[in-house]
């Protein structure tokens, strides 16, 4: 239909152009028999003096010959001329005698104003003009205004010198036979889009029948198809052309999707079996490391001390969390010679079975030592060396050792790598940080470590503990910090040794909001003379 269109239309456009050269060929014929007219019949009559009695028969006669509408003899003011009968006398007596005569004057008609865009154009250019217009009745005129060049002087008519006589106005159109023919060709091209609009619908008509419909009907059965999920179905399409084709292909096509769904299926069965039987070997196999884990963890509780040393001036109490089954924190109080006392913390990097793994090398090593070594940076450097060989190079340990004399309330102290504890005296408010005299342990076999000293004084509360409790996190992922820890110990100074831990514990909870511990949380809280101060 769109290519009919296009056909028709260039071929209405060449009608118009055959059209448009006839009637140009008319006009061009048309001003070259009134130029003749002009040359040849006008200007010889005008010259012997007989236009005004001859013009007027000559113009009705020469307006039947080329469809001449209208044809005006003007001056060059624009006044018709041999209209005026003043002029005619003048002219008579100039030359002596009655040489232009009418027989019937007329009165003077102006057809032309002296401002006449056209008629200067004429009068300056000296050639004639062309030009279109429409007449009352609609129909198309060619106008021609023709001047009259003066061959020599005259100063009859105006009174003066003119190089133009006169002009010439003519208007013509088309006539019958030109009409007839152009008529013919306007038929010529309605008959053409009559067939070209006839023959299209005829191929659309065609085309609907044998390929459109055909192809829609296919369209919804794939659909159908499609939505209903009934791949077992065909299209069926009694055609071998190349609808027939497409029917075959697709539902080749469909075939193909239902071996594959048949295919996926099976494989989803299979997967479905193979991930169940997957899932039981790991629920197992949990269920068997957790009970391992559940095993190692209290058997490492067991290595934490179930009681603590009697002292007459020193109480001890210790709180362990780990955030595993088992884990890298490890704390210990056990009796000495000579009425010393030792406390003893470990942290271990990392979480789990590994730092659980290296607290129990270190306890090993430590239950191997004479307990009577006074120097506890002497333990830590022992610790160390053997660390430093045997672990990884990213697996280190923290330690807080220290050895207090329980008559004289001396304790020498080596602290390794680990948080600083906290020492605050309920009778003075003094508060004071153990100072740290080392690195971290098990990194360099070379390094060592040194011991401290501080004297315990009656009120003195100390608190040894592990970062697990300073690095705890809230939903904000802010630490719990050891202002905290500080301001809890100043809070409750008169509580009693067994019950500040648990404060602590407690606080702790609301802090973090019960989530899950991310480390490990041990603490060993030592009030020293208790009867003085309580």
């Amino acid at each position: 239909a769109g290519l009919s269109l296009i056909g028709f239309s260039l071929q209405f456009a060449s009608f118009l152009y055959v059209e448009n050269e006839m009637a140009d060929n008319f006009e061009e014929e048309k001003m070259s028999i009134i130029e003749d007219f002009v040359s040849n019949t006008l200007k010889p009559i005008m010259l012997l003096g007989r236009a005004a009695e001859l013009m007027p028969i000559l113009a009705e006669n020469y307006k039947s010959i080329v469809n001449t509408r209208n044809l005006h003899i003007i001056r060059t003011d624009g006044m018709e001329a041999f209209s005026d009968g003043k002029t005619i006398k003048s002219v008579n007596d100039f030359l002596g005698y009655d040489r232009f005569k009418r027989e019937k004057l007329k009165r003077s008609k102006r057809l032309l104003s002296e401002n006449d865009r056209r008629l200067k154009t004429v009068l300056s250019t000296r050639k004639r003009l062309v030009y279109k217009t429409r007449a009352p009745d609609g129909t198309y005129l060619m106008n021609m205004m023709i001047p009259f060049i003066n061959e020599s002087q005259c100063r009859v008519c105006h009174g003066s010198d003119h190089e133009i006589r006169g002009l010439m106005l003519v208007s013509f159109s088309t006539s019958k036979h030109e009409r007839r023919i152009i008529n013919y060709i306007y038929a010529l091209a309605g008959l053409v889009m009559v067939s070209v609009i006839l023959i299209s619908g005829a191929i659309l008509l065609l085309f609907n029948k044998f390929v459109i419909n055909p192809i829609a009907n296919i369209n919804g059965k794939v659909n159908d198809i499609v939505e209903n999920q009934k791949f077992d179905d065909r299209i069926k399409v009694n055609s071998n052309d190349e609808v027939g084709d497409l029917a075959a292909m697709l539902n080749y096509f469909i075939s193909s999707v239902e071996d594959f769904r048949i295919e996926q299926a099976q494989e989803k069965d299979r997967l479905e079996k193979a991930v169940m039987e997957k899932t039981r070997e790991l629920v197992e196999k949990n269920a068997f490391i957790e009970k391992d884990l559940k095993l190692a963890g209290r058997i490492q509780k067991r290595l934490l001390p179930e009681k603590f040393p009697e002292t007459p001036n020193i109480r001890f109490h210790a709180a362990y969390l780990p955030c595993l089954y088992i884990g890298g924190d490890y704390y210990d109080v056990f009796e000495m010679p000579d009425k010393n006392v030792g406390v003893f913390m470990v942290d271990a990097s990392g979480h789990g079975t590994s730092a659980a793994l290296l607290v129990s090398i270190v306890k090993a090593i430590t239950a191997t030592l004479p307990s009577e070594i006074p120097s506890p940076g002497y333990v830590i450097d022992i610790i160390n060396k053997i660390l430093a060989k045997i672990t990884p190079d990213d697996s280190f340990v923290t330690i807080f050792y220290g050895i207090i004399n329980t008559e004289t309330g001396k304790m020498s102290y080596s602290l390794a790598g680990h948080p600083a504890p906290i020492i605050f005296n309920a009778h003075t408010k003094d508060l004071q940080l153990l100072d740290t005299n080392g690195g971290l342990v098990g990194v360099f076999d070379f390094d060592r470590f040194g011991d401290a000293e501080y004297y315990f004084k009656p009120g003195d509360r100390m608190l040894a503990y592990t970062d697990g409790l300073v690095e705890a996190q809230n939903d904000d992922r802010e630490q719990f910090g050891q202002e905290r820890i500080i301001a809890i110990l100043k809070e409750n100074a008169d509580l009693p040794t067994g019950k500040v831990t648990g404060e602590i514990l407690k606080e702790l909870n609301k802090y973090t909001g019960g989530t899950t511990q991310t480390d490990d949380v041990a603490m060993v809280v030592l009030d020293y003379e208790v009867e003085t101060v309580r």
